[in-house]
């Protein structure tokens, strides 16, 4: 009997162990939480030494925040051009009585969404999942959804009408829907891309740094292949022995809630950290050549507010959980004008730019068609200056003869349409 109930206690313990372990012990759900830190000074260690980015020196100001109501000229002259984050409050309707988990799983729980693990890392590992089984395992497991928002899923999000005409409206890239559960963290990170960043349920912090009088490379930085810089600082513990040098650099600050969206232009250092149940969509737009002026002869003068996502022409879509460009006929021009959108405000097309976006956009095709020219090949072609391999001008982008670019649109629009085909006609 002794044996027995030894047994059954040790049996016990053992339980309670294994509970513990983090996979099923539900996140913690609070979203009242003080932002900015208050910071606490201790003499014999550096200022936010093991504490979480932000910590390291005193917020400068709320990021400035601009009507609803404001035009898409304004928007561009002040904020695209003028390099600036701005908030703007109201901008999207909330989505948190509607898109409950319930329902999300009922309604799109078959689609296959991109996930990776809660705690961003330098390199995260996408894993495909149904939406059904994410659903069942964010609030307790460390994942994080971020997915290009399957079109059945598109009737039912908004898209702020400001970015819908003009300027904007062929520069729009992606949408990309955040799910997240508890305290999420990003990394310290800069976009190759101007984002708009829209909550539809639950909180996000964001930090922005300004660096119009220092240089980022203190930030031990990464470049990755589509040109996004991240940084190695583990922004939950900062070594601040290390980078000294946030105790330096001036940020600005802004907590979204359901319908706030804020505005982050390309290569502006920011960090987010979500809290309890977050949605949130964000819009990824080519920047323009800011030495042009905005065109907006499309723009109404009292547009609604947001229309549906599908009145969107973006450049991607998810099809059978993977990246496909948008358009199914791809012309010359088209070819040409997804060339310019990879350079944004630059004046030169890095290779391995080009190289990146010919990955994604050939992604099924290559490996279902050994025969096809690699991103190489097509360079090779696409660039004729013997004196510079590593990128194109922008002069030379808008020169380049027009049988060339049939060869690349070519390509694209195969593998667009790539399961409108038989595997046998490939």
């Amino acid at each position: 009997m002794l044996l027995l109930t030894f047994l059954l206690i040790q049996l016990k313990i053992i339980w309670i162990f294994t509970a513990n372990d983090g996979s099923n012990f539900p996140k913690d759900m609070n979203l009242y939480v003080t932002f900015p830190p208050i910071l606490e000074r201790r003499e014999s260690i550096p200022l936010g030494h093991l504490r979480p980015l932000g910590w390291q020196r005193r917020a400068e100001s709320p990021i400035l925040e601009d009507s609803l109501n404001m035009e898409p000229a304004r928007f561009y002259h002040l904020y695209v051009q003028g390099n600036r984050s701005v908030v703007i409050r109201g901008m999207v309707p909330s989505l948190d009585v509607l898109w409950t988990d319930s329902y999300l799983s009922k309604t799109y729980g078959h689609l296959n969404v991109t996930v990776a693990t809660r705690k961003q890392r330098l390199v995260d590992t996408l894993i495909m999942m149904s939406l059904e089984i994410f659903l069942e395992q964010y609030r307790h497991d460390d994942l994080y959804m971020n997915t290009i928002i399957p079109d059945e899923m598109k009737h039912e999000t908004p898209l702020p009408s400001l970015i819908n005409c003009g300027t904007f409206r062929d520069r729009l890239l992606e949408p990309v829907l955040w799910i997240s559960a508890g305290d999420t963290a990003s990394l310290l990170l800069a976009h190759s891309q101007n984002t708009l960043h829209c909550v539809l349920d639950g909180r996000k912090d964001f930090i922005i740094y300004d660096f119009s009088n220092q240089s980022p490379r203190d930030f031990d930085l990464i470049r990755q292949t589509n040109g996004d810089l991240y940084s190695r600082i583990d922004v939950d513990l900062v070594n601040a022995y290390k980078y000294k040098c946030l105790h330096n650099i001036p940020w600005y600050w802004a907590t979204l809630r359901e319908g706030d969206c804020l505005f982050i232009p390309a290569y502006i250092f920011h960090q987010v950290r979500a809290h309890g149940r977050t949605i949130a969509l964000s819009i990824d737009m080519a920047p323009p050549d800011t030495r042009d002026d905005f065109i907006g002869n499309d723009c109404e003068k009292n547009p609604p507010i947001y229309v549906s996502l599908n009145k969107g022409q973006f450049q991607w879509r998810y099809e059978h959980g993977t990246r496909h460009l948008s358009k199914r006929t791809i012309t010359i021009e088209d070819a040409r004008a997804y060339l310019l959108l990879l350079l944004g405000r630059n004046d030169q097309l890095y290779k391995d730019i080009f190289r990146e976006f010919f990955h994604q956009a050939t992604y099924e095709l290559a490996k279902q068609d050994l025969t096809l020219p690699t991103a190489n090949d097509l360079w090779k072609q696409l660039n004729n200056d013997e004196n510079n391999e590593e990128y194109i001008t922008r002069s030379r982008l808008k020169s380049i003869p027009s049988n060339i670019l049939q060869l690349l649109a070519d390509i694209l629009q195969k593998s667009a349409r790539i399961h409108e085909y038989d595997k046998f006609e490939l």
